[in-house]
């Protein structure tokens, strides 16, 4: 399917698109495109004001895909030889749930090894007992559906601001092909904590 549709209308047709087909996600680029060597060689404003207004209306998920050129394989390169390595960035909430659903259908191809990392607060806050009941059902379904197998890893890791969620993100870029995160958490708990004023 193909559409030409002015800026300012575009994320109507999008969405409109989306609720008519009953889509489950909506796929669309970052709006920085970044060299092989890491340094940034453009940035779309239109596109990311596009997809501001993507998240404010869609009727479904929107996975925002990165493109950092960084990993040594041409984007159309594809072979049941390769590898891939995806990673899940945990904190808790429905959309981390729903990130990590994601993650464990892309992890039943063979070739995809996943790893979950779950960013835990160095002090147990009152978050929603009944969140964190969801939290474990989702994480105990994705280690039991992924147990004796060789490319599923699952790790903790505490952090207390949103300083080290930053290093450790920074520290897992080179080393996966795709991480997927949830749009948003509680924006006041410590893990999180100072990252908003960063954030792209």
């Amino acid at each position: 399917f193909t559409a030409i549709s002015p800026c300012e209308f575009m994320h109507e047709d999008i969405c409109t698109l989306a609720l008519n087909k009953l889509a489950a996600l909506i796929v669309t680029p970052f709006h920085l495109k970044w060299a092989i060597d890491g340094s940034i060689i453009s940035e779309d404003q239109a596109l990311r004001t596009l997809n501001c207004k993507i998240l404010d209306r869609a009727p479904c998920s929107v996975g925002i895909l990165l493109d950092r050129g960084h990993r040594g394989r041409a984007t159309t390169e594809v072979s049941a030889n390769l590898s891939y390595s995806v990673a899940t960035i945990f904190f808790g909430g429905n959309d981390d749930r729903e990130a990590l659903t994601y993650a464990k259908r892309v992890a039943k191809n063979s070739s995809i090894s996943l790893t979950v990392v779950r960013c835990m607060a160095m002090e147990d806050d009152d978050f929603n007992q009944k969140e964190k009941k969801l939290d474990a059902i989702v994480l105990d379904d994705v280690r039991l559906s992924n147990s004796g197998t060789d490319n599923f890893f699952y790790m903790e890791v505490v952090m207390s601001n949103g300083c080290e969620t930053a290093l450790l993100v920074r520290a897992m870029l080179d080393e996966f092909d795709l991480i997927i995160v949830g749009r948003r958490y509680n924006v006041e708990c410590p893990q999180t904590e100072g990252l908003k004023e960063f954030s792209e």
